[in-house]
């Protein structure tokens, strides 16, 4: 039966997520387990699994990705590399995409967190899924000058995504068609996915 969250539980876990607070989201996910009668080994694949903002999508993943808390998506995806890494449930949580269509590695891409983007590929993230305007995570970092991260993904990943870079406009892209689709970003606050603009003041906690 699916671990069943309450919406305070969800939202802390979030939160923490989002602080990239170790230690207290190490506290919170024992708490859990204990309460719900989880062990390590399968636990943490379905804690993050519940643990999702029903109205964004968003995921712990999602957060600490955004955030650039390299240290604890590497022990997250420690955890989900069990019984064997890149098994089908590890890589259904790390490719999760939220309503707008973007994976971790999107919201790590467009902000800048190299790291972050090392660790996801690494784990088995997939660089050629797009969100809803058609764009993959290398494109979203190319559109927000993440040069760093784009240079980087181009050399390990080879001619495959460099073919897709500079974007294959998805569907609400084409010529004289508006779009005003939001990423949801960890603050809360709603920003404009836009090619002329995205301001990112809200992404990561001060």
């Amino acid at each position: 039966m699916p671990l069943s969250l309450t919406e305070d539980e969800v939202d802390d876990l979030l939160y923490l997520a989002r602080t990239g607070d170790v230690d207290e989201f190490q506290t919170m996910k024992k708490e859990v387990f204990e309460k719900e009668g989880l062990k390590d080994e399968g636990g943490v694949a379905e804690l993050l699994t519940a643990a999702r903002d029903p109205e964004s999508g968003n995921g712990v993943l999602h957060m600490a990705a955004a955030n650039g808390y390299d240290a604890l998506l590497n022990i997250l995806l420690k955890a989900l590399s069990h019984p064997t890494p890149q098994n089908p449930t590890m890589l259904s949580i790390l490719n999760a995409q939220n309503k707008a269509g973007n994976t971790p590695l999107h919201w790590a891409a467009l902000n800048g967190h190299l790291e972050c983007v090392k660790v996801l590929l690494e784990a088995g993230g997939d660089p050629t899924i797009t969100n809803q305007r058609g764009h993959d995570a290398v494109y979203e970092a190319e559109l927000n000058d993440k040069k760093e991260v784009v240079e980087w993904v181009l050399k390990e990943g080879g001619e495959g995504l460099e073919e897709g870079v500079g974007g294959d406009a998805g569907e609400g892209d084409a010529e004289g068609e508006e779009e005003t689709e939001v990423i949801d970003v960890p603050e809360g606050a709603k920003l404009e996915d836009s090619l002329k603009d995205m301001n990112l003041s809200g992404a990561k906690e001060n």
